[in-house]
């Protein structure tokens, strides 16, 4: 075979394989420019263009005099945009982003990863506290070592007077992947801050705000260019609380003072308008930072809060329920001379300081001789009201029964909840007998109502359960949902939210009886078994003294458990009569504060009231 006839072959065989390459090349060209060109245009532009969210600021919260209670400051947040970190440099930078913003390696990587699932084209936050200006710097300076980091300044949420105010105000904290799920659609991200406790929770849909978004151009090392496109965020709204910052630390400073006295272990003050509900003050100790929570508590912080048998963490004027005591005589009074079974004139001869009921005793804290409706309520006399509740085993007078004093205490707000716009209010007890029966399989006794009548025994109650029944005394007659709202405000200071008085009900007792009420409050005062020396207001109200518990042991910061606690809730009128123009109310609880179970024992809850009160009011005039 010769050279010149193997030619012509090879250079057929030359050209069909480049015929084939080329064949090869176009179709490959039209699948990647035709079939899937949208696909991959969508992908380079993804990579040239990123769009970032532009962060919201969170409306802040006021006091009604527009003191800060809640702000923003500047701090910096560590985030990572998935899609920047190569696979091979993942594990070292996650090793090293952990060391500089506190937490484990796996909860970093974790939170790369599961953003990487979700959109590997967003940051995710991996810095669940602020960090120090030096690590931003270093961060920033450094960015060759650190991959996908983004060193942005953020709003950080600070609480003044935080242990003060944190049962009210609460605090925010990073959302849950369930939370996300539900609420995406409404704007969040992932690595948002959403509120937890408090007003922060409650009016969670007034301070957060719009976020805003940024598109941004790369290059082909990803670093950015330039922007495209700005959408601007729109802060959130102003929060104005009812409120007062002066009250507040007023009553605060007190409840201090006799902790560090030792006259009592827990306290609790809350002061309100009993004309519309408004809470003027509200002071639960001990308390808690919620600037820890806000900035990333530590497992030992967390750790010591929830082993505190005081519950620092509960807001105790609405969250925990306790034995009402003598203040309960409102109920039964009220029942009584609503029911018929008493009048202004209705007189019980305490000739002894017990009543017998076959073996059982009752007793009272002194024989009074005898009392009329007033002089009972006024000298706190167990006998008189065991006799209004269910009768007298020895002169035949007839009570009015526990069915009826229920029905009075529930129309009064006990048993429910009332409804305020905090989170984690109890509902408290108001028993009678078809309760009991459910709860315990037991019948009802004598002695059963007896405790009822003097607020022991199963009768639980609220701090402002308590204080909201004598302000719808006070005010004639209305019983208002509490509420710590005042105003929204936008970022201008406009008023784009007001709220509003909200009547519960109508309380239908007769417009003498509270008189009655009214005037037997203040005669509490004015006959020195609340004994206010030299006091310059007209004020009225109860003391109470009950039994929780044991007296024994100590508690978590070493006090002992003296098994008592007292309670005085008042309220001022506008003159000393028995009008119903009260503007202040106020409960004082105090917790361990008895060392024995009787009427004269020092009740430290009415000297504070007394104080509070004058230096609120009066002042140094």
């Amino acid at each position: 075979m010769t050279t010149s006839h193997l030619r012509p072959r090879r250079l057929a065989f030359l050209a069909l394989s480049l015929v084939a390459v080329l064949v090869i090349l176009t179709v490959r060209l039209y699948d990647l420019q035709i079939v899937r060109g949208a696909y991959f245009r969508e992908q380079a532009e993804q990579n040239r263009v990123l769009r970032l969210p532009v962060m919201a600021d969170r409306g802040v919260i006021l006091d009604r005099n527009r003191h800060v209670l809640a702000r923003n400051i500047p701090g910096f947040v560590v985030s990572v945009i998935p899609i920047d970190v190569p696979a091979s440099r993942e594990a070292d930078l996650v090793l090293r982003l952990s060391q500089l913003v506190g937490r484990e390696p796996l909860a970093v990587r974790s939170a790369i990863q599961a953003q990487r699932i979700r959109n590997p084209y967003e940051p995710i936050r991996v810095s669940l506290k602020p960090v120090e200006r030096d690590i931003a710097l270093l961060l920033a300076e450094r960015r060759e070592n650190y991959p996908g980091v983004r060193i942005d300044p953020e709003s950080l949420r600070d609480y003044t007077d935080g242990v003060l105010y944190a049962p009210i105000v609460g605090y925010i904290g990073p959302i849950s992947e369930d939370e996300y799920a539900t609420r995406r659609d409404t704007g969040y991200l992932p690595d948002d801050d959403i509120g937890r406790t408090g007003v922060e929770r409650v009016y969670e849909r007034y301070l957060r705000g719009t976020y805003g978004a940024r598109q941004i151009e790369r290059d082909a090392t990803q670093r950015e260019i330039k922007t495209l496109a700005l959408l601007p965020a729109q802060p959130g709204g102003n929060v104005v609380l009812t409120l007062d910052d002066r009250l507040q630390k007023l009553l605060a400073a007190e409840l201090d003072r006799g902790l560090a006295a030792d006259q009592f272990s827990q306290a609790v003050g809350i002061a309100m308008n009993p004309q519309n509900g408004e809470i003027l003050a509200m002071v639960s100790t001990p308390s808690y930072n919620n600037n820890l929570f806000a900035r990333g508590i530590t497992s030992a912080e967390l750790g010591a809060l929830l082993a505190d048998d005081r519950h620092p963490l509960v807001n105790k004027a609405i969250g925990e329920i306790y034995a009402p005591g003598s203040t309960f005589k409102l109920v039964t009074g009220l029942a009584a001379l609503n029911e018929g079974a008493a009048t202004r004139n209705t007189v019980v001869n305490v000739t002894q300081n017990f009543i017998s009921v076959g073996p059982y005793r009752f007793f009272d804290w002194r024989a009074h001789g005898p009392l009329d409706f007033v002089g009972g309520f006024a000298n706190s006399s167990d006998i008189y009201f065991y006799t209004l509740a269910g009768g007298h085993p020895v002169t035949g007078q007839r009570g009015v029964g526990p069915e009826a004093i229920a029905q009075y205490g529930r129309m009064l707000g006990f048993g429910a909840p009332t409804g305020i716009d905090l989170p984690g209010e109890a509902a408290g007890i108001m028993p009678d007998p078809v309760w009991k029966e459910e709860v315990f399989d037991e019948s009802w006794t004598i002695g059963n109502t007896y405790q009822e009548a003097i607020g022991q025994g199963f009768v639980s109650v609220t701090p402002l359960q308590l204080l909201n029944a004598y302000a719808a005394v006070a005010n004639g007659g209305t019983l208002y949902r509490p509420h710590v709202l005042r105003q929204v405000l936008d970022d201008r200071g406009n008023v784009t939210v007001t709220k509003q008085p909200e009547v519960i009900r109508k309380i239908a007792i007769a417009p003498d009886n509270l008189q009655l009420l009214r005037e037997s409050a203040r005669r509490v005062v004015t006959i020195g078994h609340a004994s206010m020396p030299n006091a310059r207001l007209p004020i009225a109200g109860k003391t109470g003294t009950a039994e929780f518990g044991p007296s024994q042991g100590k508690d978590s910061a070493g006090r002992e458990l003296l098994g008592f606690h007292n309670w005085f809730v008042s309220y001022v009128p506008k003159a000393d009569n028995t009008d119903p123009t009260a503007e202040i109310a106020m409960v004082i609880f105090t917790f361990n504060s008895s060392k024995n179970l009787c009427e004269l024992c020092l009740n430290p809850a009415v000297a504070i009231t007394q104080r509070i009160y004058e230096a609120y009011l009066v002042g140094d005039r």
